[in-house]
């Protein structure tokens, strides 16, 4: 009998008679290790970058070698991953390819303070083992990115320089001097372990970033409708000096 790990692979889907001979050499090409957490003891796939739903073609320029995890990593809403997805690292390898190179999970992403969303890891820390609301220690975990996480680590007596973990080498000191690019307060949909404000250093820190002000100032939306009504009016301006 195939293994729950073996039995519904997608390799397995009947891609052609020249199928397997690709796949063969793509892991081969890759030294049969995972191009986004580079583990060779694991069940290994060879993945379509470029979607064969979406026209991607079956050749070795469009073809990387995952693990299973990692390949759950990337098709999110493939159920049959959800066995083994929580397997695969939390975070790429930071040499990994960058149609491979995510994290765990979209909200993995974001940072649990500012709610900023980082398409490059390099950019987050993640805090491990984050107390509960009786100070004891859990196997969960918040993503921060730098600035943040110098935040939190000089507020929050519970994280310590030990539980701070990412993909590459950082510095205390680096995530100390980024602590003041820190928004001055968290996000409205940050997390509470987090929550921590930031003394403001300027005057429009101090009127709008510290204030409600910035749910208006510092929207995305706000200032995308502000450039449209800002072009409309100048339109009519210039309308009517013609």
């Amino acid at each position: 009998m195939a293994s729950r790990e073996t039995a519904a692979r997608p390799d397995e889907r009947g891609y052609g008679d020249g199928w397997e001979r690709l796949r063969r050499r793509t892991l081969r090409r890759d030294s049969h290790a995972c191009t986004r957490c580079g583990a060779d003891d694991r069940t290994l796939q060879a993945h379509h970058v470029v979607p064969r739903s979406a026209g991607g073609p079956d050749e070795l320029e469009n073809l990387l070698t995952l693990c299973r995890p990692c390949h759950g990593v990337i098709h999110q809403y493939n159920r049959s991953f959800d066995d083994v997805r929580e397997d695969a690292p939390l975070f790429p390898d930071p040499d990994s390819p960058t149609p491979v190179a995510r994290m765990r999970t979209p909200d993995d992403q974001i940072c649990s303070r500012c709610g900023t969303e980082h398409d490059d890891a390099t950019e987050l820390v993640a805090w491990t083992d984050v107390p509960d609301a009786e100070g004891r220690s859990n196997a969960d975990h918040l993503i921060l990115c730098k600035p943040c996480a110098g935040l939190v680590l000089e507020h929050h007596p519970g994280c310590t320089w030990e539980e701070l973990d990412g993909n590459h080498r950082f510095q205390r000191h680096e995530l100390s001097q980024r602590r003041l690019e820190a928004s001055v307060r968290p996000s409205a949909f940050g997390r509470s372990e987090v929550g921590f404000r930031r003394e403001p250093r300027n005057w429009r820190e101090r009127v709008i970033d510290d204030t409600p002000l910035r749910f208006l100032f510092n929207s995305k939306i706000v200032r995308g409708v502000g450039l449209v009504v800002v072009a409309y009016l100048t339109i009519l301006v210039l309308a009517g000096a013609l």
